[in-house]
């Protein structure tokens, strides 16, 4: 049957040329599409190495000297962060809560900000990583609270295994010790801030890699212990995690309820109680990921329904023009799966020969620099699959012949069935 097909091809192909350069646009179109989605979907499937569910993050306010229950004696810095420290061992005591976290600022919480500097390894000042610096107070477990792990998630991170009591240790991601250490262990070695006041810090431990974007890699990180005291504690943020029993659309309403009258000590009150997870999406909207995403979707779903219909159309016509052949294959034995076996066959080989110059064509897009990588801009020495252009290449054309070859499939199944649906003699008798 190949055989047949083959030489059917040829014969005709004044007519099978159109097919195949419209097979060609669309290929280049779908595969566009679909690299773009790959490398998103890749970005989103790396693991994040931590766990932001059922976790929350604490607003505080503090009244201001107007307000008629402000309270003079309580405005100390000593009163004031005593009452701070009252509030945590209030939340911590909550039967919900299973622990509670300390950063030291907004940009040391998940998701929440960027803040990166400039580090470098003391041993080999040429060796420089751009690094977002998570400023977290050691009085309570944060690596417990957020599910950092280590050893490619085989071990999870609390704050008990390593020795705080040295203010120079810190924790940093492997994506940084590779960058810094790039021949050997992390551990015990000195880093230091590229620019003024050139601070030293020697590494604790070595943690996995964390992404601060749902669609992006990850990225080189740090943790540095900050104490908390009567200078600084009107920039500590409050999380928690809690032991997951109730939905975060119940529990926030009822622990702001329950907790607003406890938590009200000195001139502090609750503001807000907000769910990590949510924070996280508002995030991906504030970049413009959502709606590159939304613009991207619909696109892909305008493209692919109209793509469909004019292969659908295409070959609705060619099977239609063919029904004095269809009418000497039935009255020769032919089945009807028979029919649309050959018809299929035949498209899935007219779209076969349409790819290779549409690859050609998508590589003239790659090196005029179209084709957009998310993430590459963040240095790193892993091994990301998009940064692999040959095999990163292969699988989206690939993938874009699999969903071509469906729509050819569904475009030719159900004519070539109903122009074989009919008898013989009918199909002569109207050529």
């Amino acid at each position: 049957m190949l055989k047949v097909i083959c030489k059917h091809i040829i014969h005709h192909w004044k007519k099978n040329i159109w097919i195949t350069l419209e097979l060609l646009i669309v290929f280049c179109l779908i595969w566009y599409m679909v690299d773009y989605f790959f490398v998103l979907g890749y970005n989103k499937n790396l693991t994040s190495h931590r766990d932001l569910t059922n976790t929350y993050m604490v607003g505080l306010g503090i009244l201001p000297e107007d307000h008629k229950e402000f309270q003079e004696a309580e405005s100390s810095p000593s009163h004031a962060l005593e009452n701070f420290r009252r509030i945590t061992r209030r939340i911590k005591e909550h039967p919900e809560v299973e622990s509670v976290a300390l950063a030291a600022g907004y940009h040391a919480m998940p998701v929440l900000a960027v803040y990166t500097q400039n580090y470098r390894s003391t041993e080999d000042t040429t060796l420089h990583a751009e690094v977002q610096a998570f400023p977290f107070i050691p009085e309570e477990d944060y690596f417990q609270v957020f599910r950092h792990t280590a050893n490619q998630g085989k071990t999870t991170v609390s704050m008990k295994d390593y020795d705080w009591n040295d203010p120079a240790h810190i924790l940093i991601t492997q994506m940084t010790a590779d960058q810094l250490f790039p021949e050997g262990s992390a551990l015990g070695k000195w880093i230091e801030q590229a620019e003024p006041p050139y601070a030293q810090f020697r590494v604790a431990g070595v943690i996995d890699d964390i992404k601060h974007f749902n669609y992006l890699r990850p990225y080189a990180a740090m943790f540095i212990p900050q104490r908390m005291d009567e200078t600084n504690f009107n920039s500590a943020i409050l999380a928690f995690r809690t032991k997951g029993n109730i939905p975060y659309s119940q529990f926030i309403p009822a622990f702001s309820k329950e907790m607003s009258p406890e938590l009200k000590m000195g001139n502090y009150y609750l503001t807000s109680l907000n769910y990590f997870p949510e924070e996280d999406i508002k995030m991906d909207y504030k970049a413009g990921m959502t709606n590159t995403i939304r613009m991207h979707t619909a696109l892909v779903i305008f493209l692919f329904v109209n793509i469909l219909l004019c292969v659908f159309g295409t070959f609705w016509y060619r099977v239609h023009v063919r029904r004095e052949e269809i009418g000497i294959r039935r009255a020769m034995g032919s089945r009807i799966s028979d029919i649309q076996k050959l018809f299929i066959t035949e498209g899935l080989i007219l779209l076969s020969i349409a790819v290779l110059p549409a690859m050609l064509i998508e590589m003239q897009f790659i090196f005029a620099g179209l084709i957009e990588t998310l993430g590459e801009d963040i240095k790193s020495y892993g091994s990301f699959l998009p940064d692999h252009m040959i095999p990163r290449f292969l699988i989206t054309n690939l993938i874009t012949w699999i969903i071509l070859a469906g729509m050819v499939i569904a475009g030719i199944w159900y004519p070539a069935y109903s122009a074989s649906n009919i008898s013989p003699t009918d199909a002569l008798r109207d050529e």
